[in-house]
């Protein structure tokens, strides 16, 4: 997905997990490693108690042996091992031994030591080489997802909107709801950086839920004041278009809310249409059943076919900013934007062009017939108080 801030949104990343079950496919190794080690560990405790140990803190052996099984290799792992078992060796004082009157540890119980933190080390070795990502990376994830889900928490996290202007009188039509993250420090992260992070460490589900009940909340207030309610427009990534749960959460919240079900619209892309196809369509069909419409975002940047498409009921598909760029002076790009227009018209879908930024672009469009447009010529993002919702003049 783009950087772009009109680009940035809660769930949208075209490399977006490879899918979620490949992101949850290659955690197995890290939940079985964590249970081996675990069983192997309690092992050694359980056999060594009845006869008394060193002291407790003699497992203590055990971090470095993981670390470097973890971090290096089988082979370096297990020298640690074989070091760290001799530092816990028989000469080592035992500490309220119970089955001898010696202070000296059994020979057979430092052996039995020694052979399970060389297990340890091979069998952690074994499943750090398995992982799809290296070991330094899933614990930095770990400690950053859960500095975002304390984000989410405490309020750092917030929605801007920018608006979808029908370009043939410049009224707002609707707006998309965009994540944007200030920490503590003030350093505005961004998406780019905690939305793959939400992907691949799960979070994204809490952090699509808050997005979706906020952005509803907040057409609910502009429903009040407004006439005619822009539409609100949500993203969905590919774990959570594929999540039953996520079917569900959206009908608690049309079913909750005074809004018309037809103002949600959920962007999806067609690389989370790919990832699960049967997944997907589920979803797709339960949100239109609710009335929520649908929308295909940045069009044309993944690698679905048309006849994938055809069987999808979209409502709505974006022309990706790629498109629009060089629309105003490239007769190849103006004659592809002309073209998505009129295939978005036979599937009886509304066409938004996206990344607007000039001028000359949206002249462009508006004798190509594109109905809607969205980009930093047309409204930048903005908190909700911030967002101009009044018609534009347009060329």
């Amino acid at each position: 997905m783009a950087t772009r801030d009109d680009r940035e949104t809660p769930a949208r990343r075209p490399g977006s997990s490879a899918s979620g079950w490949s992101a949850r496919a290659s955690s197995w190794p890290t939940m079985l490693g964590v249970v081996l080690v675990g069983v192997l560990i309690t092992g050694v405790v359980w056999h060594t108690a009845p006869s008394g140990s060193p002291t407790g803190l003699v497992h203590l052996y055990y971090l470095p042996v993981i670390y470097v099984a973890a971090f290096v290799g089988p082979a370096a792992a297990a020298f640690v091992a074989i070091l760290a078992g001799l530092a816990a060796g028989p000469l080592v004082p035992v500490a309220g031994h119970v089955s001898v009157t010696s202070s000296e540890q059994p020979v057979s119980e430092w052996l039995v030591r020694l052979s399970l933190m060389v297990v340890v080390a091979v069998v952690v070795a074994w499943l750090a080489r398995r992982q799809a990502r290296p070991v330094d990376l899933l614990v930095r994830d770990a400690v950053s997802a859960r500095t975002l889900r304390g984000a989410l928490a405490s309020g750092e996290i917030a929605l801007h909107f920018q608006p979808v202007i029908a370009l043939e009188d410049g009224r707002v039509a609707g707006v998309e709801a965009l994540c944007r993250w200030t920490d503590r420090s003030g350093r505005s992260v961004p998406p780019a950086e905690f939305i793959p992070l939400a992907e691949r460490t799960g979070v994204i589900h809490e952090l699509g839920a808050w997005v979706l009940r906020t952005a509803v909340r907040q057409a609910e207030e502009w429903s009040a004041a407004m006439s005619e309610t822009p539409t609100m427009a949500v993203n969905v990534s590919a774990d959570q278009l594929g999540h039953e749960k996520f079917r569900a959460l959206v009908a608690e919240v049309l079913a909750h809310s005074p809004i018309e079900p037809r103002q949600l619209v959920l962007e999806i892309t067609e690389t989370a249409i790919i990832a699960d196809r049967e997944a997907a369509l589920a979803t797709v069909r339960a949100a239109r059943e609710l009335g929520a419409r649908v929308a295909l975002d940045d069009f044309g940047t993944g690698t679905s076919s048309l006849a994938q498409l055809a069987g999808f009921p979209i409502d709505i598909v974006k022309i990706d900013k790629g498109f629009v760029d060089g629309v105003d002076h490239d007769p190849t790009m103006r004659a592809l934007v002309r073209a998505i227009v009129s295939m978005a018209e036979a599937l009886g879908a509304l066409a938004v062009a996206e990344g607007i930024e000039r001028p000359s672009q949206l002249a462009v469009l508006r004798e190509l017939g594109c109905p809607f447009g969205q980009g930093f010529d047309l409204g930048r993002p903005a908190p909700a108080g911030a967002v101009d919702l009044t018609p534009r003049t347009v060329p």
